[in-house]
């Protein structure tokens, strides 16, 4: 692989992050992204990982042009389907809060942690995946086990020229600037994707920093009370994780039933230790989370 002259920057900085012991597996350019992305392996304990990262601005920090190492993705080598990072968890209740998830759609695919979830916990449901990124998802294809066609396009491109319908809907859609911008009518095209009961979830990472957000959460909620439904909002106590904004249009789409559905899902599922900790210590709010 050839050296780029910042090539021994960026593998210090990883280094530095995930520990001297850390095993660099790949490190490439990822143009559609818009910053380096790798692969690396490193052990915390007994549990050995291999997490998808980048370099990103540090929103909220002091400098926030000075690159720091982003985790994107990651994955348990010993139990690959396992959802690793909080925010996929509570990504994942999206198909619980489906009564029969028969079909999805994965915008923005990373290191294809849901991918592995759902071919091992909900096998009948078949996901159509979308990436912008050739680059990323040559990474996760030879490092994190992908084995499905992606339709390299951006999620807007596609959406405009979609004509199915998904019982859920996941929109995780970052490059090395945060979020994507998404305005009405992109979320007017999520929900014209929906099937009749199906689940629209939102990851919104640095949310509490990221002044872009607030505006673009706001608009969904606005897309989805023109069509008559509520968004609602999951996060940790203390802002130190993502938010999850989900849009549920089936019976069960009031905040207070995400508990019940939670333990219903986890049981049938066999999730591991039945999902116990997913919504621990959470909040549940009607509007976007000002104050813990």
């Amino acid at each position: 692989m050839p050296t780029r002259p910042d090539d021994e920057k960026l593998r210090g900085l990883i280094a530095d992050y995930f520990g001297a012991g850390s095993r660099l597996r790949i490190l490439r350019s990822a143009p559609a992204f818009g910053a380096p992305v790798f692969a690396v392996d490193f052990d915390r304990g007994v549990r050995h990982y291999r997490t998808l990262g980048s370099f990103g601005p540090s929103f909220g920090a002091v400098n926030p042009d000075e690159l720091q190492v982003t985790e994107q993705s990651s994955m348990d080598l010993l139990y690959p389907a396992h959802l690793v990072f909080h925010y996929e968890r509570l990504m994942s209740l999206a198909f619980a809060l489906c009564e029969r998830p028969m079909t999805a759609l994965l915008l923005g695919v990373g290191g294809a942690a849901m991918w592995r979830f759902l071919r091992a916990y909900v096998p009948e449901c078949a996901p159509t995946l979308v990436d912008a990124d050739d680059s990323v998802m040559a990474i996760a294809r030879r490092w994190f086990y992908l084995g499905q066609p992606v339709v390299i396009d951006t999620a807007q491109r596609f959406l405009a020229g979609n004509t199915s319908r998904f019982d859920v809907v996941l929109v995780d859609l970052y490059d090395s600037r945060g979020p994507a911008s998404f305005d009405e009518a992109f979320w007017a095209r999520c929900v014209d994707a929906l099937a009749p009961g199906g689940c629209l979830a939102t990851n919104w990472a640095d949310f509490a920093s990221n002044r872009a957000v607030r505006p673009m959460a706001e608009a969904q909620n606005a897309v989805a009370r023109a069509r008559g439904f509520d968004t609602y909002f999951v996060t940790r106590r203390g802002f130190r994780d993502n938010l999850i904004q989900y849009l549920s249009t089936g019976d069960e789409r009031q905040p207070e039933a995400i508990t019940s559905v939670l333990e219903r899902f986890a049981r049938e599922r066999r999730l591991p230790d039945r999902g116990r900790g997913i919504l621990e210590h959470c909040i549940v709010s009607t509007g976007f989370p000002l104050e813990i």
